[in-house]
């Protein structure tokens, strides 16, 4: 996975964010599914009651909230706003006012880049993974929600209560497809980053293989390799080696992809829990990737976040 930033912060530390989102899909849409219930229930939280305009109440909550509630949720107000353009509200985390705001430009052939950045966040690392990590779940099903298709991996809260980690995802395309964007390098360098290709991935397709994608840590051989049904990759570590494998069975829909990840001591729930969260974001930017051509992100991974 990318490189794990360290748990430790310094006192008053504060975490800004911010994510450059491309969506094939005309500004007013956009900034519908930003302020209706039942679309923020599909890739933002777990439930939420709004009254889109400034001054209005903003109450949100449930599992699927990048960061897990101390009660029932949160109540704010939307503080700042234009119509089709803008919208931001602070959201109170850990004692600390952060503060999310939502601008959208026209980018020509109806399509829309969606500006979003959360100042102030007192935590780099969440209960499901990163927040990083897990905002770009969360912004990856806005875009395939924009664009009309579904929503897929959100935030995971849930306990790790096994040394193997396993996710899965439906993607609307044929199992070929897929596979082939597991194994071709510059699709691995486009998914893999989210969109913005860095030119490091590597791929020799065949078992026994090398495979990178780019990361500082990661897979760095493929073990077994058939065609269209399974991949699996060797991940070196100084801890032991991990066994990721991709299993894809074809559905009336599309593929079911399935990861797993084996090889984990007994005390690294810790680690366990930051690639769960980190596959997710991947498995959401795989099938923006190949269900729209476009992973969705324009600023780069490490771009998006700045200590202060």
């Amino acid at each position: 996975m990318k490189r794990r930033e360290p748990l430790r912060r310094g006192v008053g530390m504060t975490t800004d964010y911010e994510f450059l989102l491309r969506v094939r899909a005309p500004r007013a849409t956009v900034f519908e599914k930003l302020l209706r219930i039942e679309h923020l229930a599909r890739w933002f939280c777990g439930w939420c009651r709004i009254e889109p305009k400034v001054g209005g109440k903003f109450q949100f909550g449930g599992e699927t909230c990048l960061v897990l509630p101390d009660g029932r949720g949160w109540e704010t107000t939307i503080d700042e706003g234009e119509t089709l353009k803008r919208f931001a509200f602070t959201w109170p985390i850990r004692g600390n006012a952060t503060r999310v705001s939502y601008d959208l430009e026209d980018r020509g052939g109806e399509a829309t880049l969606l500006t979003v950045r959360h100042l102030g966040v007192p935590l780099k690392d969440s209960t499901c993974g990163t927040i990083r990590d897990a905002w770009r779940m969360c912004l990856g099903n806005l875009k395939s929600i924009g664009e009309g298709r579904s929503d897929s991996v959100r935030p995971d809260h849930a306990p790790v209560a096994s040394r193997e980690l396993r996710l899965s995802n439906l993607i609307e395309v044929p199992q070929e497809n897929l596979f082939a964007a597991l194994t071709d390098a510059p699709q691995v360098d486009h998914w893999s980053t989210g969109g913005v290709p860095r030119g490091k991935a590597r791929v020799d397709p065949r078992a026994g293989g090398a495979f990178s994608m780019g990361w500082d840590h990661g897979p760095d051989r493929i073990l077994e390799f058939e065609p269209p049904h399974r991949l699996v990759l060797r991940w070196p570590r100084e801890q032991g080696d991990l066994q990721v494998t991709f299993t894809l069975e074809p559905k009336s829909s599309g593929t079911a992809i399935y990861v797993t990840s084996a090889g984990y001591g007994e005390a690294e729930q810790a680690e366990i829990l930051y690639h769960r969260g980190g596959w997710s974001d991947l498995l959401v930017c795989l099938k923006n990737f190949l269900e729209a051509g476009d992973a969705g992100f324009a600023n780069a991974y490490d771009a998006q976040v700045r200590d202060r």
